[in-house]
């Protein structure tokens, strides 16, 4: 028999044999691209007009609204990672992670994992099915751009966007010719990792390709509790492989037209980590992804319109000893169309619809496939009466079989309070509407499925504070944000056992989510030095208020895994050839039964990095990256009885050319 990582690296190798020919002809495209400009399309290109008519971005509908960036220089130390491990480290989220490269979901201001939205490129990659998503199982490489918005936002965002909303994109950076790197990297438990990047663009065409490769034993020590006393051992059925293509492209179509397509496979292969105390069932799950979509926008002076389409298979295959295989496969078609006026240069308007149909052959669903559709139509309006004052009010209607959500409208509003040369204060604040449309494994399930739930439907309100300060001769900039917030989300779906054992869910709980999130950020550069460092905590307060006289959860207690304080601090250094960077992340306790009698405790963490860089000449440098995770060698968990790897390093060489 083949053992498993034999099988993976043939796999792999197999795949790459089909890849190169594909990336060769990419690469030979963008060259192309490049040599065509010879002196007379040289010169047609800067025919074009010096100002192009910009279409209007969706974040011009967001006022109001909390939003942290993480950039192409954020995600950098990253590439070879998933989400799981940027977003771990650069925010105060928390992620619910049963292991590395396991199992790992978002909590937002005190709301389940399904209740935040995951978009890429403007469409929804939220599992049908489950209705969340897998952070460890969407590659750092897929995207250069991470958008988080915490607070609901269904006007803007639809179906799910309850706690808060992920926006992955790779934004198109016009006239940087042809560039690329390769990247390899190895580390602690076998860790071995690759990138290989290439993108190229004029002021007509740009093109971006990405193509990355993990794998690793993750046959790391932990401490088990036993009967003797606590007892080191090594991890053994842990394993993870994982692949991820992306392909970028958008076309200048005349001085108006633009056309983009985006393509995005990932494949996981991993060995599911067991409880610690449990003995192996030898449980592996194979994750696949084939994400495409298309569009094409048309920008005017005060008019825009916009068709786009997309295309997602999603492959959830399980095994283990006990149960055997459990096969899934969905296929999700979406459409989206809209209209934008621009009334005047203070008012904006967007009119849009779109429908989604999916259709899911599950083996939990009975023998036969399962379709869906759903719609939704949805009004988007910008005024600025002042310089100082802008407005937004969105509206969204969704379309469900059988069942019709509420509407969700969303009013937001920022006021300039206060500028001057060094400094300037923002108020801003919005309350939203928003909804979570049952799962499909929710109503069909078999057996315990229902299909009689109700759309979860919450009310909530956000008010928040912003301060820079800036100071030109020292280059120093500070930026300072208070929020507050509050939420109501009723009609909560729970899992709970019937009479006969079977778990079945049903519309149970209220639950109410408040808290308060700060954040401050400093940026200077005194000469060949820049510093960028950023502190950010959030006190989340999330319990049931309400529930059913069969509910047996108690009310007015913490929900389970939503930790009261959360805080990160990052720190980014840079002088001359070296760079450098620190990641400090608090979690506090989480509550792991209903009850409230037991927790996980609180846990500190701290990364750092340092790296050199190498000109080799004025084309082409070199990259040396060593990391260093949970340096202080902390015994934690993040999930009850699932065991996080101690002290470990990485090491990266990255060969960059443009």
């Amino acid at each position: 028999m083949i053992p498993f990582y034999a099988r993976r690296q043939l796999v792999f190798l197999r795949k790459a044999r089909q890849l190169r020919g594909l990336y060769s002809f990419l690469l030979l495209l963008s060259g192309t691209a490049a040599w065509a400009q010879s002196p007379s399309s040289i010169d047609s290109v800067q025919q074009l007009p010096n100002v192009r008519v910009q279409g209007v971005k969706l974040s011009r509908f967001a006022v109001g609204s909390r939003v942290l960036t993480l950039d192409s220089a954020a995600l950098a130390p990253y590439r070879t990672g998933t989400l799981t491990d940027v977003l771990s480290a650069r925010t105060p989220l928390y992620l619910r992670n049963y292991g590395p490269g396991q199992l790992s979901t978002i909590t937002m201001r005190g709301t389940s994992a399904q209740h935040t939205a995951v978009l890429w490129n403007g469409f929804n990659i939220m599992l049908p099915t489950l209705g969340q998503t897998d952070f460890s199982l969407l590659p750092v490489s897929g995207n250069t751009q991470i958008d988080v918005q915490p607070g609901p936002a269904a006007g803007l965002y639809g179906s799910g966007a309850v706690g808060g909303t992920l926006l992955l994109s790779s934004p198109v950076r016009w006239g940087t010719g042809l560039q690329g790197a390769l990247q390899v990297e190895g580390g602690s438990f076998g860790l071995r990792a690759g990138t290989l990047e290439s993108s190229f663009s004029n002021q007509k065409l740009a093109l971006r390709t990405s193509l990355s490769y993990r794998q690793t034993d993750n046959n790391f020590r932990y401490s088990s509790p036993e009967l003797g006393g606590i007892v080191r051992r090594r991890q053994e059925t842990a394993g993870l492989w994982q692949a991820s293509i992306a392909q970028d492209f958008t076309l200048r179509v005349g001085q108006r037209g633009e056309l983009t397509a985006a393509l995005w496979l990932t494949d996981t292969d991993r060995q599911l980590q067991p409880a610690i105390g449990a003995a192996s069932s030898n449980a592996q799950e194979r994750d696949q992804s084939r994400r495409l979509t298309a569009g094409y926008r048309l920008v005017g002076v005060r008019h825009e319109w916009a068709v786009r389409t997309a295309w997602f298979e999603d492959v959830l295959n399980y095994r283990d000893d006990s149960n055997g295989l459990s096969e899934s496969t969905v296929h999700t078609t979406q459409a989206q169309a809209e209209h934008t006026w621009n009334v005047a240069t203070t008012l904006s308007v967007r009119l849009g619809a779109e429908a989604q149909h999916f259709a899911a052959r599950v083996d939990g669903y009975g023998p036969s496939a399962l379709t869906e559709n759903r719609y939704a139509g949805y009004g988007l309006l910008r005024f600025d009466p002042t310089s100082r004052l802008h407005l937004s009010l969105n509206l969204r209607q969704a379309v469900l079989p059988g069942r019709r959500p509420p509407l969700t409208p969303t009013l937001g509003a920022e006021w300039q309070l206060l500028e001057t040369a060094t400094q300037s204060v923002q108020l801003k604040g919005n309350a939203s509407r928003s909804y979570r449309a049952p799962t499909l494994n929710e109503r069909y399930w078999r057996p315990g499925g229902n299909p009689n739930l109700l759309p979860e439907s919450g009310f909530g309100y956000e008010a928040g504070l912003v301060h820079t300060f800036r100071r030109t001769p020292a280059h120093i900039t500070l930026q300072t944000e208070l929020t507050g917030y509050r939420q109501l989300v009723d009609n909560w779906v729970q899992w709970l056992p019937g009479s006969t054992g079977v778990w079945a869910p049903s519309n149970l709980r209220k639950v109410r989510a408040q808290g308060l999130e700060a954040s401050t950020q400093l940026t200077w550069k005194p000469g060949a030095y820049q510093l960028t460092s950023r502190l950010a905590y959030a006190y989340t307060q999330s319990e049931k208020v309400q529930g059913t006289p069969t509910d047996t959860d108690p009310v007015g207690l913490q929900l389970l895994y939503v930790p009261l304080h959360t805080a990160a601090f990052t720190t980014d250094h840079q002088w001359q050839a070296w760079q450098a960077s620190t990641s400090c992340t608090f979690t506090g306790y989480r509550y792991t039964d209903a009850s409230g009698l037991s927790f996980l405790p609180s846990y500190f963490l701290v990364n750092a990095s340092v790296g050199r860089t190498l000109v080799l000449n004025p084309t082409w440098k070199l990259v040396g990256l060593v990391q260093g995770f949970n340096l202080t060698n902390l015994d934690y968990q993040s999930y009850l009885n699932r065991a996080m790897p101690p002290r470990s390093m990485a090491l990266s060489v990255r060969l960059a050319w443009r």
